[in-house]
């Protein structure tokens, strides 16, 4: 379980989606901090000096240069954050799609669908906050 005290990571390239995510979880009353990241790179930047920090991984799928997927197939590989959860937060809502992400990473934490309520991310997210 994620505490107050640990910061999730939002992944997403774009600005306005990262704000929404901010905004309408603050709006529920989660109390954590946020880090942005806009691509899988900077991603893996933030959580190789940060990753201490980190409790929850909210991860787009569509990103330039490195996808959410891409993302995912390296941060599983690295023992110190492969534990780390990740919630895709995403508009691929096909079955193909979620079938890939959960074998990319077994430990996938969830999988939202672009445009989600916020009813249906705190739910997602509620057990790591």
């Amino acid at each position: 379980m994620v505490n107050e005290k640990l910061k999730i990571l939002i992944v997403d390239d774009s600005d306005l989606e990262r704000e929404l995510l901010m905004e309408v979880l603050r709006g529920t009353g989660i109390k954590n901090d946020f880090l942005e990241a806009r691509t899988g790179e900077e991603a893996i930047e933030v959580l190789g000096s940060r990753y201490k920090e980190i409790g929850l991984i909210l991860l787009d799928w569509q990103m330039p240069k490195m996808s959410g997927m891409e993302f995912m197939t390296a941060v599983v590989k690295v023992p110190q954050v492969a534990g780390k959860p990740i919630i895709m937060v995403t508009a691929s809502g096909t079955e193909e799609n979620k079938k890939k992400a959960a074998t990319t990473n077994p430990n996938l934490a969830g999988y939202i669908v672009k445009p989600y309520t916020p009813e249906s991310l705190v739910s997602a997210i509620k057990k790591y906050v």
